[in-house]
């Protein structure tokens, strides 16, 4: 029997209370008719209940869902799922109603595909945990984590060892993990999304968009968006603790309100513009954490928000990232790490509190922490060159993803390589905050990419390079 649940409605093809009676009927004919209208209205009450209870089994979750036509986003869970449609019960007002698959981008679709089979056959995601099982020890680091996506879905994910070294707690599917530099392949997301609106564009300078709020060198007023993400806009790699000056430097981003991170942003901002370049602007690659703040910055100017609330709403709503945020993600813990704790020469536990992550104004250039699960929902976007609410066109995938002339194979945000098992050109970046570390390499031509994660920054290139080897070796050659 079908039943159908939408809009809050139970339809199913049972018999109508109104159906007419037959032309000159008699009584016992009647009686009939009113005696298998209750069977049947029994046996659609079962088949609702039953519906219903294996619908539960699939609503385990509330999460964000985003319409791929509309860009539009609710929160709701999802109750059933068909071959070309979804029942969601949205958050708001328990209506259940149908979606169309079609309609669902593809982190959505991803995620649905994995939670059903996860229901029907004990799992949709490969548990990778027992892979790098004897990685921490081996390689002398707390806790390692990997991700491996192919064909842009996750196919596997897994983590060993502790939280905190010297303590029973070991690290858990659903901790978060910090990105470090990898938060700088964000920052150039969110730029391209605003440049596909017409917000801005990669040519527009920092004179244009900042200089009627900051005072700057007159060296800096013609640099551009897109040279700021290449690491080529002169500003050097190395700053003093001087620029630092008006920024309160320990406390968590969450705890200070939109006008602040604005102001404080512009303060940093103003006091590197001030430095000199350590070559002239457009002509040479250098690294630079402050090119990007400034960058961050143009994005605050142009759309009237912190780069903190356009990151938690052009890039973590639209592709379902609910585990995710800035800074330390154990910083609410006293003696229990809950989360993985930062460490420093390899074995020493950072305790959360001021000094356990650099200052959130450089945020834009890697201060940005997820959960597995999430992180593989953005290089999956990324692997797929997956277009929808985030980016629209795939054009804008390949300007992000390919190397500037003569830049140290430095793209925008991504630097540019190539791998035994990538198929052709593959992304990359590594990420450090001095006592995190984490890699990502991504081969679009074949929707794939692994990451790995460790709570150390010691040897931590080194560390999570192994990690991601020993994925490649049994998954992708």
């Amino acid at each position: 029997m079908l039943i159908l649940i939408r809009h809050g409605r139970t339809r199913s093809p049972c018999l109508s209370s109104k159906t007419p009676k037959a032309r000159g009927s008699v009584n016992l004919n009647d009686k009939k008719l009113d005696m298998m209208k209750r069977i049947q209205s029994l046996w659609c009450a079962l088949a609702l209940a039953l519906a219903l209870s294996a619908a539960t089994c699939l609503a385990e979750e509330s999460r964000t869902w985003t319409s791929q036509s509309a860009g539009r986003q609710f929160e709701g869970a999802m109750v059933s799922a068909g071959d070309e449609t979804v029942s969601i019960r949205r958050d708001a007002d328990g209506v259940v109603f149908e979606v169309k698959k079609s309609d669902l981008i593809r982190a959505d679709l991803d995620w649905v595909e994995q939670t059903v089979a996860s229901q029907s056959s004990g799992g949709g995601v490969e548990d990778l945990s027992e892979l790098i099982a004897g990685l921490p020890t081996a390689m002398g680091t707390p806790a390692i984590a990997v991700l491996l996506v192919e064909e842009g879905k996750t196919r596997g994910m897994g983590v060993a060892g502790l939280r905190k070294a010297g303590s029973a707690e070991k690290v858990e599917m659903e901790d978060k993990w910090h990105l470090g530099s990898c938060t700088k392949s964000m920052t150039a997301t969110l730029a391209a999304s605003l440049v596909g609106e017409g917000a801005i564009t990669w040519d527009t300078t920092v004179g244009e968009v900042l200089g009627k709020k900051v005072k700057m060198l007159e060296a800096y007023e013609k640099v551009t968006l897109g040279l700021l993400l290449a690491n080529r806009g002169g500003l050097p790699g190395k700053v003093p603790d001087s620029v630092y000056a008006e920024v309160n430097f320990s406390i968590a981003v969450t705890e200070l309100g939109d006008r602040d991170l604005l102001k404080q942003r512009l303060s940093y901002v103003e006091a590197v513009l001030h430095l000199p370049p350590s070559s002239p602007p457009g002509s040479a690659y250098e690294y630079s954490n402050s090119g990007f703040v400034v960058a961050g910055a143009m994005l605050e100017a142009v759309a009237g928000e912190p780069w903190e609330r356009l990151i938690e709403e052009r890039i973590f709503k639209p592709l379902g990232m609910t585990d995710s945020g800035f800074g330390n993600a154990a910083r609410g813990d006293k003696r229990n790490p809950t989360q993985p704790w930062p460490h420093k020469n390899g074995t020493t536990p950072v305790a959360p509190g001021p000094g356990d992550e650099n200052s959130w104004v450089i945020g834009p250039a890697g201060t940005v922490h997820g959960s597995l699960k999430d992180i593989a929902r953005y290089i999956a976007m990324h692997a797929a060159r997956e277009t929808g609410p985030v980016l629209k066109k795939k054009e804008t995938f390949e300007f992000l993803h390919t190397a500037v002339p003569d830049n140290n194979d430095y793209a925008r945000g991504w630097l540019v390589g190539a791998t035994g098992w990538s198929e052709g050109p593959a992304i990359s970046h590594d990420g450090s905050n001095t006592m995190n570390h984490c890699s990502f390499w991504i081969a679009p031509e074949r929707k794939t990419a692994v990451a790995a994660f460790t709570n150390c920054a010691e040897k931590g290139s080194e560390n999570c390079r192994t990690a991601i080897q020993v994925v490649v070796d049994k998954y992708l050659k």
